[in-house]
């Protein structure tokens, strides 16, 4: 993938086991949200394939990813301010609605039945991350730790299988980052995860393998014990007299 001159990934190539969370890393700058980006269509790589589920995403249109079971957070909250919490989280499941304009602006009544259905099912999702109390209020003004975790309660309501996490212990205190590590625990029955952050007690706790990132190329896959370990990760991390 490359911007002008940048190449932000050049011959990444790694797979995910179905069930696994799969801590991704690297410096700033290493191309992680970028390769996030591809995988989930938001930008197209010059070269190359992405492979999931026996399908290559970039042979899909990008609407088809979300409904194969793709969801992602975002690094910098993609939610709208404006909308209730619980709102924003239906936004989530709104793919697997089969309503067309012409259908919604006549309120025929399978559209009601889709809408209440996405209703409870973002209220499910709400309960499980204990945010039922919030349901109604507008996203603007909550607490950022609770913004976090509307986030990613909107990607759980798209029931995904693979699930994208960009940074979601960013900003959070340290009682929260433990409580959202415990989530993820959770979520890891039902979905593959992988996990971009840069705290590194909860990628080191909650991965099963880790992938080191640096200027756009693997240079480090193994076990969270043996990433720690190698020598290329660490001078990416502390320089080379490491």
């Amino acid at each position: 993938m490359r911007f002008g001159g940048v190449t932000a990934l050049s011959g990444v190539s790694f797979g995910v086991r179905p069930g696994e969370v799969c801590g991704l890393i690297g410096p700033n700058g290493a191309g992680k949200t970028t390769l996030f980006d591809c995988v989930s269509r938001l930008t197209r790589p010059q070269e190359g394939t992405i492979t999931y589920a026996g399908q290559d995403l970039l042979a899909l249109p990008t609407h088809r990813v979300a409904a194969l079971g793709v969801a992602r957070t975002f690094q910098h909250l993609g939610l709208v301010p404006s909308l209730s919490v619980r709102d924003n989280v239906m936004l989530g499941a709104q793919h697997g609605s089969r309503a067309g304009f012409a259908a919604s602006a006549l309120r025929l009544p399978f559209v009601r039945a889709g809408e209440r259905a996405l209703r409870a099912r973002a209220d499910a999702v709400l309960e499980r991350l204990e945010l039922t109390r919030v349901a109604a209020r507008p996203a603007a003004g909550l607490p950022y730790g609770t913004l976090k975790r509307i986030e990613l309660a909107r990607a759980l309501a798209a029931e995904p299988t693979l699930l994208l996490l960009d940074e979601p212990a960013s900003g959070l205190a340290h009682g929260e980052v433990d409580e959202l590590a415990g989530l993820i625990e959770t979520v890891r029955g039902d979905a593959t995860v992988v996990l971009v952050e840069h705290h590194m007690g909860m990628v080191m706790r909650l991965s099963d393998t880790v992938v080191v990132l640096d200027f756009g190329k693997v240079i480090a896959t193994g076990t969270p014990a043996e990433v720690r370990e190698d020598p290329a990760v660490l001078a990416a991390y502390l320089g080379t007299a490491a």
